[in-house]
């Protein structure tokens, strides 16, 4: 195992939070997770995709934070990341073998996306450079995920207009509303991630 950042904890420490996290990730995932982040930094020295003080929280943020989303979504199904920004969650889900539409209009972030799957030969990873009220899925493209790109009502309304009825949405939100309506959630695991939250799966 090599190129982890200094960032990372040490690999040993890596795989315990990820046993904690209940999900299964192999010796070829760990090292693609290590590589991605060696792009990411290398790239924000240049485009500023990443702030300082992201930095040092990159690995129990943003790379367990999305790890963890692999609990709510079915396996076998195609994945639209909404707004996908610097790659969390859809980058890591794609290394985890999820067919992943990693949505972002922002042409910077859309170019960083393309490069870091080409560069970890991710071919079941497609990066499409829309809005999603824009984007015409295929026929049975019904998951999708987000993390802080607006509210999940305004989300699901999207969704239901491009992918219809019996669409998903996973999101991380910082609590549940006692009259909230959700198909499942689950809690973050506080630690090893730096901080408390839920994952919740809505349905359309």
């Amino acid at each position: 195992m090599k190129h982890f950042p200094l960032s990372f904890p040490p690999l040993s420490a890596m795989v315990e939070d990820i046993n904690e996290l209940r999900v299964s990730v192999d010796e070829r995932q760990l090292e693609l997770f290590g590589q991605f982040a060696g792009i990411l930094l290398d790239r924000s020295a240049r485009t500023n995709l990443i702030g300082p003080g992201e930095r040092v929280r990159l690995w129990r943020r943003h790379f367990l934070e999305s790890i963890q989303y692999a609990l709510l979504l079915d396996r076998y199904r195609t994945v639209v990341d909404i707004g996908s920004g610097n790659g969390f969650p859809g980058m890591i889900l794609a290394i985890m073998g999820f067919r992943m539409i990693l949505l972002e209009p922002r042409r910077k972030r859309h170019l960083f996306l393309g490069f870091a799957a080409s560069e970890l030969g991710l071919s079941n990873c497609t990066t499409v450079p829309l809005k999603l009220e824009n984007f015409d899925p295929e026929y049975g493209v019904k998951q999708f995920v987000a993390r802080a790109v607006a509210p999940p009502a305004s989300l699901l309304a999207r969704i239901g207009t491009v992918a219809g009825k019996g669409s998903s949405l996973v999101y991380r939100q910082p609590e549940i509303l006692e009259n909230e309506e959700f198909e499942s959630y689950i809690e973050l695991n506080c630690p090893p991630l730096d901080r408390s939250g839920f994952l919740v799966q809505y349905r359309v």
